[in-house]
């Protein structure tokens, strides 16, 4: 009888941890926007064509892919003959997430873009973010629904 009462007190113990139920706390919205990715793709031109090269030494967040697009490859990977076609002049832009992926509205008019610098920014946000599809807008253009081809 004293092990039956011994083990209804460890259980009484164990259960009554002094913790009450209530109701749930409200918090803060969830966040949004792009996320970082620490093994990001950028897309690169070679040869004329989109080419995913894969950058595992850093980081990359979706408001970074246009200034580092327009920036170009690093000296490595100019070596093995990847360029850009965004221009320079696209930096900075905003990044926006909306129901059907990102709205985003580079500096410079999209117009003007290249179908290969069109891909290479898609591309690269949707690998950091993969979100369905992308808005570019600038200079007073838009393209909707960009995916990465």
């Amino acid at each position: 009888m004293r092990g039956l009462g011994l083990a209804v007190l460890v259980l009484a113990v164990l259960t009554a941890c002094g913790i009450r139920p209530t109701d749930p706390i409200p918090g803060l919205e969830a966040p949004s926007g792009p996320v970082e990715n620490t093994s990001p793709t950028v897309y690169w031109v070679a040869a004329g064509k989109v080419v995913p090269v894969s950058r595992p030494q850093g980081s990359l967040s979706g408001y970074d892919v246009i200034s580092l697009l327009a920036q170009g490859p690093d000296n490595a990977e100019q070596s093995r003959g990847f360029t850009t076609e965004v221009p320079f002049d696209a930096a900075p832009a905003t990044i926006d997430r909306v129901a059907n992926g990102l709205d985003v509205t580079i500096s410079s008019d999209v117009s003007q873009l290249s179908g290969v610098a069109v891909q290479q920014i898609v591309c690269t946000l949707l690998g950091v973010q993969p979100v369905g599809s992308v808005n570019l807008r600038g200079g007073g253009h838009s393209l909707e629904f960009q995916k990465c081809a």
